[in-house]
């Protein structure tokens, strides 16, 4: 049987009683290309041809520069509780709530 604690408070997650949600956090960079950063760079989808773009993006990388781009590239899986969850859809950024202050360098 599985046994599930939630990745930020680490409380224990009871299968049958407890809500579990997952989030998946991908990280990756992004291609300059698409100004817009949907396929197609605004275009419609059925203008372009995707295999054809990403051809020609790959003939431009040399292979350091394609290593890069995996060694960048994140999957990133999370557990957690129903309290956790609701805290983390609020400030998914954890970013404090303060006001911050910009003061000139004089």
């Amino acid at each position: 049987m599985l046994h599930y604690s939630c990745d930020i408070c680490k409380r224990p997650i009871v299968a049958g009683s407890d809500l579990r949600h997952v989030v998946k956090i991908e990280v990756f960079p992004a291609v300059e290309d698409q100004p817009c950063g949907c396929p197609g760079g605004g275009v419609n989808q059925h203008d372009s041809d995707h295999l054809e773009e990403m051809q020609d993006l790959l003939e431009r990388l040399d292979d350091a520069e394609l290593a890069d781009i995996e060694d960048d590239t994140r999957s990133l899986r999370f557990d957690l509780c129903d309290a956790c969850r609701q805290r983390f859809v609020k400030n998914p950024l954890g970013v404090k709530g303060g006001k911050q202050l910009d003061f000139s360098n004089n």
